[in-house]
């Protein structure tokens, strides 16, 4: 099995032993999460080779995509997902997305995106207000409250972004 396969098997069992997330291929709202789980676990140290694009629902990898249709039998274990993941932060990765719901798994890997493509442009001290800004422009749909404020706060938290 190709690396990137083994590896993405690899981080569905991480899931499953620790976010309690059985991936099914045919649920929509789990290729969606699985998607955004990915793209955040970059952030946290796992190294994958996946490409996104920032589309409709956030950052999206045709590539990951097309992983997941063709992994087949995903219940096959490989034994300790630890030996595939070394360098990610698999405590904090729990910490971040326990309990969160798509909306916030969008806007998180959206603001998360625009700041990794922008962050050597950002003059200091404008993180916050660009990203709110910006995230706001593209997921105005989520625009309610103080909601795309309260998830650049959490990524903040976990020092995924700075806050100033």
């Amino acid at each position: 099995m190709e690396a990137r396969l083994v590896e993405l098997k690899a981080f569905l069992q991480f899931l499953r032993a620790n976010c309690s997330f059985a991936f099914d291929v045919n649920r929509f709202d789990h290729r969606i999460r699985l998607q955004k789980y990915v793209f955040i676990a970059r952030f946290l140290g796992w190294d994958n080779e996946y490409i996104y694009n920032l589309y409709v629902r956030g950052p999206y990898s045709p590539d990951l995509a097309k992983d997941y249709y063709s992994l087949g039998d995903i219940s096959v274990s490989l034994g300790d997902y630890r030996e595939y993941l070394t360098d990610f932060d698999m405590g904090k990765f729990v910490q971040i997305i326990s309990g969160k719901k798509i909306a916030w798994l969008e806007v998180g890997a959206t603001m998360l995106s625009l700041y990794n493509n922008n962050k050597d442009t950002i003059t200091e001290g404008d993180t916050a207000s660009f990203l709110i800004a910006r995230t706001k422009d593209i997921k105005s749909d989520y625009d309610e409250g103080d909601f795309i404020e309260q998830v650049f706060d959490d990524l903040a938290k976990y020092k995924l972004v700075k806050s100033s």
